[in-house]
């Protein structure tokens, strides 16, 4: 045989039980994968894992039968098929019997295994049954729970439960529709249909009245004014300036005769006004000569006799109180001088003598002292007196300083009265003299001048128009005016009808043209009808009723076959059959009839299928306990298993309601098979494939091939274990055991050396 990377093992002849060793990655599992392949050729599909080599291996097995024939495989098939069995063996149950690959000794499926074996080995129908139930739920279109099933694509469930809500929707709309009334409705809509046309009618006939009567305006306006500016253009000279002109020229010419006249008036009243100032000056500078000579003695003799007077008076004033105090000194000393008299001649003592002459002295002292201040008073009056004496010749006389002082400041007041009349005068003769020249001068060649002037621009006017008189201009230019006027308001009409388009008069008399084109067509349209906007605002207004009143009406149909359309694509979604329509109310009943039908009909064959599928169930129950034949306290499982634990274990059990794999103890409690060790676990499992081995074989003998089972188990179990296997080959079983664990090679070391158990050394792979 050779397989991928394996070399050629050549004829290898086997005995009952075959040690195939060797190390890690020598190809110890690519040559048990090979074998099976050989052995099951396609089918291998239970087998996982198995296809790490492409290829197929190049080889083949030869097997030897109870009378000794010999079947070589692939080439006769594979030994599904070879097998002398009734009914023959299926590579599920190979896989979980007869060979172990990577160590995995548990069962795959062991449930659903333990059912198909039991049915092989009994006889019982446990998988048709479960096939017609199955049937049975796809027939009713349930779920194992009983319920209707709701997959993808199908939802069934869904559409049930929705065709029910769909039923409560119809019954509604159909009161809605009852109530609405759908026909009445649609009867409305059509009369205000014609309603509405009607007066879209009406209100096209008004707008064709107003644009022939917009084309008429425009026509006349545009007439109207092509006319004007043909007439206009020789008036063109004509304008209201020059008529302002004209006239302002002419009341200037007048105005300015009357002001001329008024300016000689006015010079002959101020020539007279000037007569009159004239003489009045003279009187005045007759009078103020005297006051002026007056002045002038005044202020030469009195003034500055006064100032002096005055500087005196101020120095006397200052020595008045030193006088008072020689006074009262020269008293004093008097007294004193008198005591002193006295005292000397009463006693002539020497003090008293020089009292007398002190006395003496200040007494003379100061009376002499009191007797100049009282010269200088003296001297002071005189001086004013002479004062006084002169200013009476000015008729200023005073009999103090005070008065003399104030009939001096009232002459000076006089004389500067008499001194500003004086120059009012002058300049009021000067102003006159000025004014008269004024006027001959300048005032009245002013007003020649604009007389001329304003003659001159009438002289061109009449030049410029050909026109003699003011009145005749007038004409002309109210006639123009009145053409402007004319032309402005057909422009102003035909602007509010067709708008400009340009700056120029004329590209928008073009555009007028145009418009007015346009409109000619509507010049005999609606001959019978005047537009009127209150009879247009009315029209709209109607027609915006009816279409409001037509908006409402069909709002509620839209709305109710909206809801209609809703109900028939929910009812089609359901459905999926031909396609249903809802436009009526019949239609309505139609959908709802089908519903019911699909609620009834699928809710019938759900209780049909379950009522069934009870029957069935209840007879695979009674089946099903069948199963624990195999298992069981006198079954081949529980005596191959209590005697590889030592009658540690002593029953193995199968759980009808988990299907699961459970053993009693020794001391009597219960253990899942997932709770026990790894070893046991093993053994329980190497004892359910020997005894299930010999059930399905029918007696006969077979093989395992086994990849290191055994790899949990302590050294005390895999000597029980392997013990197991070297009962089984010695009652005709053959044994395959592939390891890479020295411990394995150990064990049989003896029956190896003995010749009772054949080694084989793996070949390892190509390098």
């Amino acid at each position: 045989m050779r397989y991928g990377p394996l070399a050629n093992t050549g004829r290898i002849p086997l005995h009952n039980f075959n040690l195939f060793w060797g190390k890690n990655e020598d190809g110890k599992t690519l040559t048990i994968d090979a074998l099976v392949k050989l052995l099951f050729g396609r089918n291998i599909r239970d087998f996982k894992g198995i296809d790490r080599v492409e290829e197929k291996p190049e080889g083949y097995v030869v097997i030897e039968d109870d009378k000794g024939k010999e079947i070589k495989l692939p080439e006769k098939g594979d030994l599904t098929k070879v097998a002398d069995l009734t009914p023959s063996l299926t590579p599920s149950e190979c896989r979980n019997i007869f060979v172990i690959r990577n160590s995995d000794i548990s069962i795959a499926s062991e449930g659903e295994f333990y059912t198909n074996v039991t049915n092989r080995l009994t006889g019982l129908r446990t998988e048709e049954i479960s096939q017609v139930k199955e049937q049975l739920r796809e027939t009713g279109k349930i779920t194992p729970s009983g319920v209707l099933r709701d997959i993808k694509g199908e939802r069934l469930k869904e559409r049930v439960e929705k065709a029910k809500e769909l039923l409560d929707e119809i019954e509604s709309l159909a009161k809605e529709i009852e109530e609405e009334g759908l026909d009445e409705l649609e009867e409305e809509s059509v009369r205000q249909k014609e309603k509405l046309e009607t007066t879209e009618q009406d209100i096209r006939n008004l707008e064709d009245a107003r644009k022939r009567e917009e084309y008429e305006k425009g026509k006349e306006a545009l007439d109207k004014l092509i006319g004007a500016l043909r007439e206009i253009k020789g008036l063109e000279i004509y304008n209201e300036g020059d008529d302002k002109l004209w006239r302002g020229c002419e009341n200037d010419i007048k105005s300015y005769g009357e002001q001329k006249n008024g300016f000689g008036a006015r010079i002959q009243e101020t020539e007279g006004a000037l007569q009159k100032t004239s003489e009045k000056l003279i009187e005045v500078e007759r009078g103020f000569g005297i006051f002026d000579g007056r002045k002038k003695k005044l202020d030469d003799e009195v003034k500055p006799a006064l100032k002096n007077y005055e500087m005196e008076l101020g120095k006397v004033k200052n020595e008045e109180a030193k006088s008072r105090f020689y006074a009262v000194a020269a008293i004093t000393s008097a007294v004193l001088l008198v005591m002193s008299i006295l005292a000397v001649m009463l006693n002539p003592s020497p003090i008293f003598y020089g009292l007398l002459a002190f006395f003496l002295v200040s007494t003379i002292i100061f009376a002499i002292l009191r007797f100049s201040f009282t010269q200088k008073k003296a001297h002071l009056a005189a001086v004013f007196e002479r004062i006084r004496l002169t200013a009476s010749k000015f008729e200023l006389g005073a009999e103090n300083p005070e008065k003399l002082y104030s009939n001096i400041e009232k002459f000076e007041e006089e004389y500067q009265g008499k001194s500003e009349e004086l120059r009012r005068l002058r300049m009021a003769e000067e102003k006159l003299k000025d004014k008269i020249k004024e006027l001959q001068d300048t005032e009245i060649p002013n007003i020649d001048n604009k007389i001329e002037d304003a003659k001159k621009k009438i002289q061109e006017i009449k030049e410029k128009s050909k026109e003699e008189s003011l009145e005749r201009y007038a004409e002309k230019l109210e006639l123009k005016e009145g053409l402007e006027t004319l032309i402005g308001e057909q422009k102003s009409i035909l602007r509010s009808h067709f708008r400009e388009v340009g700056k120029s008069l004329e590209e928008n008399i073009s555009h007028w043209s145009k418009e007015v084109e346009n409109l000619e067509e509507y010049k005999d349209k609606a001959k019978g009808m005047k537009y009127s906007e209150t009879a247009g605002s009315k029209l709209n207004e109607e027609k915006r009723e009816r279409e409001e009143k037509l908006g409402e009406v069909n709002e509620k149909i839209e709305s109710l076959r909206n809801e209609m359309r809703e109900i028939e694509r929910k009812a089609n979604d359901i459905l999926r059959k031909e396609p249903l329509y809802c436009e009526t109310s019949v239609d309505l009943k139609v959908i709802r009839d089908k519903l019911q039908s699909f609620i009834k009909e699928n809710e019938n064959n759900k209780d049909n299928a379950l009522k069934a599928i009870e029957i069935f169930e209840e007879i695979e129950r009674e089946e099903k306990e069948k199963v624990s034949e195999l298992f069981g306290n006198e079954s081949p499982i529980s005596k191959y298993f209590k005697e590889i634990t030592s009658g540690l274990y002593e029953e193995v059990l199968f759980d009808q309601e988990t299907s699961r794999i459970q053993v009693k103890r020794r001391d009597g409690k219960i253990l899942a098979a997932e709770k026990l060790s790894g070893g046991a676990y093993d053994q329980l499992y190497l004892s359910i494939r020997l005894a299930l081995g010999e059930k399905l074989l029918q007696g006969k003998k077979g093989f395992f091939i086994m990849d290191d089972p055994f790899i949990k188990a302590d050294p005390d179990r895999l000597q029980r274990q392997i013990g197991a296997l070297k009962k089984i080959s010695e009652l005709g079983w053959q044994v395959m055991y592939f390891s890479a664990k020295g411990e394995i090679k150990d064990a049989l070391e003896e029956d190896i050396g003995r010749g009772t158990i054949n080694y084989v050394e793996v070949q390892g792979i190509l390098s």
